[in-house]
């Protein structure tokens, strides 16, 4: 059996954020240092590679996700179960 880490990598551009997928095969006691930087070079060499897993947000959908969303419904209902509603 072969072992080995896999991680989704993201990149930060100007463009935007990128994620790759990236895979480094290792026994699962290695060295986290050996681990990472395999797992980042591999991203890397994936990061240009025509057929390499990627998902790509572009930056102004970046900054629009990192606006928190609420949804008043949820709050409300959480705020009840909790025991912290305007009511109680």
């Amino acid at each position: 059996m072969t072992q080995s880490f896999e991680a989704l990598v993201t990149f930060y551009t100007d463009a935007g954020r990128v994620r790759v997928a990236a895979a480094y095969p290792a026994k699962l006691d290695a060295d986290f240092a050996e681990v990472t930087d395999g797992l980042w070079h591999t991203a890397i060499r994936q990061l240009d590679a025509p057929d390499a897993l990627q998902a790509r947000l572009s930056a102004k959908r970046a900054t629009e996700r990192r606006q928190p969303r609420f949804v008043p419904q949820f709050t409300h209902w959480l705020r009840q179960i909790t025991g912290h509603s305007e009511a109680a």
